[in-house]
């Protein structure tokens, strides 16, 4: 499955870029979540922490994902 993975803040820091398509075999967010920290270690504390949404709706990790979609990893926000 190929989808669009947008991402803020400290992800976008350690990606290096705001958006990436990606191809992974699983069927939900957590598929893809486990597929991310595969390939990246570094977003471990990120995504353990993070909330994503599916073309603009909060899902949970559970959440099934479509050929195409668009997943932005959203990290907590910090400051003040």
């Amino acid at each position: 499955m190929k989808v669009n993975l947008l991402f803020f803040g400290e992800a976008k820091t350690i990606m290096k870029q705001d958006s990436i398509e990606i191809e992974f075999k699983g069927s939900n967010i957590k598929d893809l979540k486990t597929f991310l920290l595969k390939e990246n270690p570094k977003l471990c504390n990120i995504l353990e922490n993070s909330m994503f949404a599916v073309n603009m709706e909060y899902r949970s990790l559970d959440a099934e994902l479509k050929n195409g979609d668009t997943v932005a990893v959203i990290p907590p926000v910090e400051g003040g």
